[in-house]
């Protein structure tokens, strides 16, 4: 049996204050939004102010003031396909370019609208490439951490399109990204990972350029109890404390893990996250490449941590009570 209980794929952790704000919500969900219907205006309008605030938030860390075009979308997962299948439309030979062991959705989902899709690695001469579009993930899905620093000014040097997958944003320290490059098509937010909200699909597209097809999206087919409960967080949660605070839990687990196990592992720059980096890959033994086989992303390994959260806030739960009997 393999000693490490994380799960190879990413699965967020629904943390307790974000727990606390779904209860409320539903306990006194507004009753208009359920019983009164809507007027076609108030429907509209009606993600425009969380957008704003969300912009807001990040101002110091993103700068997404200048993408004109918004669009509610159910989870990040949905303006992927939504994009892709607007690059093959609009413009048939269009070549989808990803980083070696990036999230696999985005060679699956351009698969199968029938892209041509090439996976590079962070040493090749981007210059070298022919121009395309590029899905990242940053910080990115092979290990949780921030890219290199200048990978993506390389890839725009290099004459291309990036469409910026923030899934892990929240999950770190404070860190800034610049998308103020005009070639920086979109960039999509989702509540998923740093909230554990994966399953209420919540998620927020910015665009240089329309995308027609989400223009229903913007008008009438939006998760309005998702729209909500994001503008909840957005005001009840303190962006960086929040980070902070399980950035803190995620050092302790991982030591602890570390200890246990004797794995060289690291805390990711994403909470959710633990990783082995290639360089300490080299120096692993046959035992400790068995355990951590089913974590393997080409030469490094990723496991999510959402089983130790759960365990370690069990264990605070139990103590707590123990102290009250």
């Amino acid at each position: 049996m393999n000693p490490l209980k994380a799960f190879t794929t990413v699965y967020s952790y629904p943390t307790p204050e974000v727990r606390s704000i779904v209860k409320q919500l539903v306990e006194n969900y507004p009753s208009q939004l359920i019983e009164e219907g809507w007027i076609r205006s108030s429907l509209i309008d009606y993600q425009s102010k969380i957008f704003d605030e969300l912009v807001a938030l990040h101002s110091d860390v993103l700068g997404l003031n200048s993408f004109e075009y918004r669009y509610p979308t159910y989870g990040s997962d949905h303006a992927i396909c939504e994009y892709l299948l607007h690059l093959r439309l609009k413009e048939e030979k269009s070549l989808v370019y990803l980083l070696e062991n990036d999230y696999e959705g985005f060679e699956e989902r351009a698969k199968q609208r029938d892209l041509s899709v090439r996976k590079v690695g962070l040493g090749e001469d981007f210059s070298n490439l022919m121009p395309g579009v590029w899905f990242i993930s940053n910080p990115s899905a092979r290990d949780g951490n921030v890219l290199p620093e200048g990978t993506i000014e390389r890839i725009l040097e290099g004459g291309h399109r990036i469409v910026y997958d923030l899934a892990y944003l929240g999950t770190t320290d404070e860190r800034e990204f610049d998308l103020s490059h005009e070639n920086i098509d979109a960039a999509f937010i989702s509540f998923s990972k740093p909230y554990g909200l994966f399953s209420h699909r919540i998620g927020f597209s910015f665009f240089r350029r329309p995308v027609p097809s989400l223009e229903a999206n913007a008008l009438w087919f939006k998760n309005i109890f998702g729209l909500t409960l994001a503008w909840r967080i957005i005001g009840e949660l303190a962006y960086t404390t929040y980070a902070a605070r399980y950035k803190e839990l995620q050092r302790m687990i991982v030591k602890d893990l570390a200890a246990e196990t004797r794995l060289p592992l690291k805390a990711s720059d994403a909470f959710l996250l633990a990783h082995v980096s290639e360089e300490d890959a080299l120096g692993l033994n046959e035992s400790q490449r068995a355990v951590l086989q089913p974590f393997a992303r080409g030469n490094r390994y990723r496991l999510c941590l959402t089983p130790y959260f759960f365990e370690r806030a069990q264990r605070e739960l139990v103590l707590h009570d123990s102290r009250l009997a």
